[in-house]
């Protein structure tokens, strides 16, 4: 213990060096703990996740820097909605296209009309489809009729999904 004394009087450390090496580690050690434990749910990140099932724990040995994306101009504004599955990203629904650019403009127009033209397209592929249907013996080749219906059925979901879509397009306005 005397030599203790004499050494830190010596050069002047001592004690309080001691104390402030102690101190420090123990607060680099409660910064350590401060950081949670992430997890992976899908493509996203978080230390808070919704569900822990579907979640994986990731081990970091370093820290991990998140940089905020950045929107271009004009691009609709997502919206955070909550149901029971967990939150999700929603983008907002135009509903003017009177606030729209005039090339946006023509494009959704140029959109709509591609639409239009696969979905008579489709109609009329339907039609064809109906009619080779009818023209199949009755009785021969069961698997050539299951076939058949099964394009029907294909294409009458296709012509579905092709209404859904010109139903969410903007109807344009003539300026």
């Amino acid at each position: 213990m005397r030599i203790a004394q004499l050494s830190a009087k010596k050069d002047g450390f001592g004690r309080p060096f001691f104390c402030l090496c102690c101190l420090s580690v123990l607060l680099g050690g409660m910064a350590a703990q401060a950081q949670d434990t992430i997890y992976r749910c899908g493509q996203e990140y978080t230390n808070a996740p919704q569900g822990k099932a579907a979640c994986v724990r990731v081990a970091i040995s370093s820290a991990v820097t998140v940089i905020g994306g950045t929107r271009p101009n004009g691009a609709p504004q997502a919206v955070r909605t909550t149901s029971d599955e967990g939150t999700a990203l929603v983008p907002s629904a135009r509903t003017k296209t009177d606030d729209l650019p005039a090339t946006q403009r023509e494009r959704d127009v140029q959109a709509r009309a591609i639409l239009l033209q696969e979905l008579d397209q489709a109609k009329r592929q339907q039609a064809q489809l109906q009619q080779a249907l009818k023209d199949l013996p009755v009785g021969q080749a069961p698997e050539k009729v299951t076939a058949a219906k099964a394009a029907i059925e294909r294409n009458q979901r296709d012509i579905d999904s092709l209404q859904r879509e010109l139903s969410r397009r903007p109807v344009a306005a003539n300026p």
